[in-house]
Parts: C-alpha cells; sequence; structure tokens
C-alpha cells in the first residue's frame, strides 16, 4: 500500500508486528513524500522516502521508489538474503530514478531519500540512502539507527579527525544539509545497512520518518511522545500537532512529513 490520502491514518498488522503511519503535506503545495507497507505472515516491510525534483520530479522520485521497495520484496521468500535484497534494490531503483527523463526526454534531474526496514520474525533489517531516519525505542532507549547522508556528518567526521578548524567547521555547516547519497544520484555507492540483523524484543517500537519531522520537532520531544502513547495512532497525531506548534511557534515553514511506528509484538 502507498500513497494514501493526505492526513489519512493507517493501521495494520500481522503475527508479528503492528504498523501505524501518517503523512501530512505542511505548508507545500504537493506532497513528495511516500510511504508504504506490505505484511506477510511473519514479517513485513515498511518504507518512507522523501523526493526532491522539481515540476513533480520529487513526487515521481518518491512513489517510484516505494513501490519498487514494495514490489521487489514481495518476491522474496524465507530462503532470500534480506540484507543483500535490500542492498541490490536500492542500487537498481537509484538506476531508475537516474534515467527518469521528463516529457520533452531531457533528464528529469529527481531523487528521493528512502528508508526501508524488514522485520522477518522479530530480526530487523534496514537500508537508507539520504537523511530520512529510523529509530528504535526499547524501554527508555531512544536511538538513531541510520546515518544522515549530508554534508553535516561529512564534517562532522573531519573535526572528530581534526583534519577542520572549528571555524572551519562553523562555516562550512551552512551547506550541512545539502545531500551527499539519495536515490537517482547514478551509481549509488553510499548506502546505510546492518549487514547482520538487529534481535528484536516484545514492545520494542521502530519509528521511521522523513525529515519534516525532527528537523521541527527535537528528538527528545519525538521520544516521549512515542513512549507516553501506548495508541500509535495517537502518538502520530501528537507528533503532528507538535510540529504544527513549533512551525507556528518559529514562524517557520513546514515541510511534508511522513511517519511511520511498527511495534513489535
Amino acid at each position: 500500500m502507498q500513497n494514501y490520502k493526505n492526513n489519512q491514518l493507517v493501521n495494520d498488522e500481522n503475527a508479528v508486528i503492528s504498523v501505524s503511519a501518517l503523512s501530512v503535506i505542511g505548508d507545500r503545495d504537493e506532497q513528495q513524500d511516500s510511504f508504504g507497507y506490505s505484511l506477510k505472515v511473519n514479517e513485513g516491510i515498511v518504507v518512507v522516502c522523501d523526493g526532491m525534483g522539481g515540476h513533480n520530479g520529487g513526487q515521481i522520485a518518491s512513489n517510484l521508489s516505494t513501490q519498487l521497495f514494495i514490489s521487489e520484496y514481495d518476491k522474496t521468500d524465507e530462503k532470500t538474503d534480506i540484507c543483500q535484497q535490500l542492498l541490490t534494490i536500492a542500487r537498481e531503483t537509484d538506476c531508475r530514478i537516474s534515467d527518469l527523463k521528463d516529457p520533452g526526454g531531457d533528464k528529469l534531474n529527481a531523487g528521493s531519500t528512502c528508508v526501508a526496514v524488514v522485520i522477518r520474525e522479530k530480526r530487523l533489517y534496514w537500508c537508507s540512502v539520504g537523511d530520512s531516519r529510523a529509530y528504535l525505542l526499547r524501554g527508555e532507549e531512544f536511538v538513531q539507527l541510520t546515518q544522515d547522508h549530508n554534508y553535516t556528518t561529512v564534517l562532522d567526521e573531519k573535526r572528530r579527525a581534526g583534519l577542520i578548524s572549528e571555524d572551519q567547521y562553523n562555516n562550512e555547516s551552512q551547506r550541512g544539509e545539502a545531500l551527499i547519497s539519495y536515490l537517482g544520484i547514478g551509481n549509488l555507492s553510499l548506502i546505510d545497512y546492518n549487514n547482520m540483523p538487529l534481535e528484536l524484543e516484545s514492545k520494542d517500537k521502530i519509528v521511521i520518518m522523513s525529515d519534516g519531522l525532527y528537523k521541527l520537532v527535537p528528538q527528545t520531544d519525538i521520544c516521549s511522545i512515542v513512549q507516553n502513547f501506548t495508541n500509535s495512532s495517537e502518538a502520530l497525531q501528537a507528533l503532528d500537532a507538535k510540529a504544527k506548534r513549533f512551525a507556528k511557534s518559529k514562524s517557520v515553514y513546514r515541510d511534508n512529513m511522513t511517519v511511520a511506528i511498527i511495534t513489535i509484538r
């Protein structure tokens, strides 16, 4: 399932997980986020993508990314190496988006971030490209699983290694949100994934989101809301309300926002 109506809550479940998701358009003219999922008996995939590119390019790229991840996952069986499959899908999707053309035959120059998680019998696999994120909530711990593929990550690594001064870091950080990897970049090489599955426990929650949430709402607030609402649909509505209040109080533009909460049964 993907591309559901804006502000429509989605809820579904199988023997292993329950999934709730919400997507809002914010202050933008179009929805360039895309959400999709597919559930089998003892496993499932959930995907959030955030497109970029004018003239509907971002919408096309994010929708295509979601569709390819879901359709290729649906072909897998219990013998499939999920880790390698996710990497293969990411590379194939990158090629497909990179080759997109506009009606005039020119390169579309569109792209999309993507975070895809697969839970198979309480084992978690993930794959991400760009700056959409996945978190694990276990008890009081709320840990970001994915790494942001933006220039800030590069600067942080250079600062830790002593390769740049603090002044250089501060000057360069103005370009910090620029993506260094995304689906559609062509010859995709930077992909975040886990080599070995992460063993999950009952009541663990995986939260995946586009940057329209975490760039407005502090991580501590996101954690608190997901912890305090046992009902995931109510948690999503609370996150939406919090993002709306933050945007209004700071007088800032509100981007598309998509969030999914996956609860381990």
